[in-house]
């Protein structure tokens, strides 16, 4: 029997084939619907955070054009007006398609960094030496120091005497160079050595007097003990008056408050200071019935102390300081009570705290009598301080007597006496040394280019979707802004700005 093959066609292979082919191609098909499907929502999200994103970068420029355009200081709750103390945009920014965004920006002072914003100090606004004695007589020490206990009284700056430099007991030392005319004697140690016969004078520096027409003002009456008695720039001819006030009887741990001004002493004798707290100046802090204040620190010096003190420091404005004008026979006598002196910030002249009068202005006299006497053993000096435990005196600024004699006995010095230089007839010290003698007593400050006034803001931009006003609850930018003003006041449209911090918050 024969076997037979059977034949069979390939219809059912290719049934298999197509039905692989269809299912492969609908994969392919969902997966590329799928990643459509993500790209296009992803897409439209991108597209809300970059419209979110650009919404906060304009509602922050905006902020800064209003600050650069404004007159804000740091003045709390004025940082975009008057009464502004934020800034509302309401529908302000519409995207090419979306939504319309409205955003709220909030602003703080950052009190840290506007602190420290320096002041500018150069050879127009600062005297040449931090020491200068202009007295050329033979008789009579041009620096006469003399540290008990053989300690160190530190100066920052130069030291020249037109005459010798004694140091009978302890050491002179200064960061600069020390120059005097006919010799020095005792430890003097600065950088270069010191030169001590040079032959040469050096110039007066011949600082204008004041042009103030001095007004004849009363003295204030006391109203009792620790009491705040304001006294009023002008003329003070009645010594008996303040002599009264402050011979620690009846006015006993009194603040005496001298407002910013120029004062005129042409009272001929000498004022003894034996109680109480004298400021002269803008205060840093209110004066207050029975509230000791700091001295240091009571007033605003015209430079940034050093250090910064823990609440930062605020430069103050035009004529903030006083200048203490002496002339005739006036002079001061410090005895148990705390003095500071703040004078005035000026970009072209030392901010002269201390004035002794070379000439009359108006119907003040030239200094004359015993503050002119040459030695100072035969006559007296125009500042005195004595040294007592509760003894202080702090000139935040330049002192200016070329006529007349300076004699500073002080107890636990904490920190500079004589703060943006002296310049006097003759300089006669005779400080403690304990161990709080540590900074420069005297010291003239170094250069600093300086930017005028610094004031530094922390902005955050809150976004929100429509044209509603934006609650502060979407933080979308958080920056920090430097508004500089090198005039020393705000000067609207002519504030540079520097961008400290730019963070966008997703």
């Amino acid at each position: 029997m024969t076997s037979r093959i059977k034949h069979t066609d390939d219809s059912g292979a290719a049934l298999v084939l197509a039905l692989v082919f269809v299912t492969v191609v609908a994969v392919v098909i969902a997966t590329v619907l799928s990643f459509a499907a993500t790209s296009i929502r992803a897409t439209l999200n991108l597209r809300d955070q970059a419209a979110e994103a650009a919404t906060a970068d304009g509602a922050a420029q905006i902020a800064i054009n209003t600050l650069r355009q404004g007159t804000f200081d740091g003045t709390a709750g004025k940082c975009f007006g008057a009464t502004q103390p934020s800034l509302t945009l309401k529908g302000f920014y519409q995207a090419s398609s979306g939504s319309t965004y409205s955003a709220y920006v909030t602003c703080n002072l950052d009190s840290a960094k506007s602190a420290a914003s320096p002041v500018a100090i150069s050879a127009a606004n600062k005297p040449g030496s931090a020491v200068l004695t202009l007295g050329t007589a033979a008789a009579e020490d041009g620096i006469n120091l003399k540290v008990s206990g053989g300690g160190t009284l530190k100066v920052h700056g130069s030291i020249v005497s037109n005459s010798n430099i004694n140091v009978s007991q302890g050491t002179l030392a200064t960061n600069a160079s020390v120059t005097a005319r006919t010799g020095c004697t005792g430890s003097i140690t600065s950088v270069p050595a010191k030169v001590c016969n040079t032959a040469t004078t050096t110039a007066d520096p011949d600082y204008p007097a004041p042009t103030t027409t001095p007004t004849l003002q009363p003295v204030p009456k006391c109203s009792g003990k620790g009491k705040v008695v304001e006294f009023s720039a002008g003329r003070y001819t009645d010594l008996a008056s303040l002599n009264g006030l402050t011979d620690n009887s009846g006015c006993k741990g009194s603040i005496f408050w001298f407002h910013p001004g120029t004062y005129y002493f042409d009272f001929g004798g000498e004022w003894l200071i034996d109680t109480g707290y004298l400021i002269g100046g803008t205060p840093t802090t209110q004066p207050v019935d029975g509230a000791t204040p700091t001295i240091p620190g009571s007033c605003l010096t015209p430079i940034p102390p050093d250090p910064l003190p823990a609440g930062g420091w605020t430069q103050p404005g035009p004529n903030a300081g006083v200048q203490f004008v002496f002339g005739g026979a006036s002079r001061i006598r410090v005895k148990a009570a705390q003095v500071e002196i703040c004078g005035t910030y000026s970009k072209t002249s030392p901010p002269i705290a201390v004035y002794g009068l070379k000439a009359a202005v108006g119907s003040v006299p030239a200094q004359s009598g015993c503050v002119t006497t040459v030695p100072y053993s035969s006559g007296c000096a125009v500042i005195k301080t004595e040294n007592s435990p509760n003894s202080r005196l702090y000139i935040q600024g330049t002192t200016y007597v070329p006529k007349a004699a300076l004699d500073v006995q002080l107890n636990n010095l904490t920190g500079q006496v004589f703060r943006y230089g002296v310049i006097s007839r003759s300089l006669f010290m005779t400080p403690t040394g304990s161990a709080d003698l540590t900074g420069p007593v005297i010291e003239v400050p170094d250069d600093s280019p300086g930017y005028g006034l610094r004031t530094v803001v922390n902005l955050t931009v809150y976004i929100c979707a429509g044209t509603a006003v934006c609650a502060a609850d979407k933080v979308k930018l958080q920056a920090t802004v430097g508004l500089v003003d090198r005039s020393g006041a705000p000067s609207p449209g002519k504030r540079e700005v520097t961008i400290y911090n730019w963070s966008s918050q997703r």
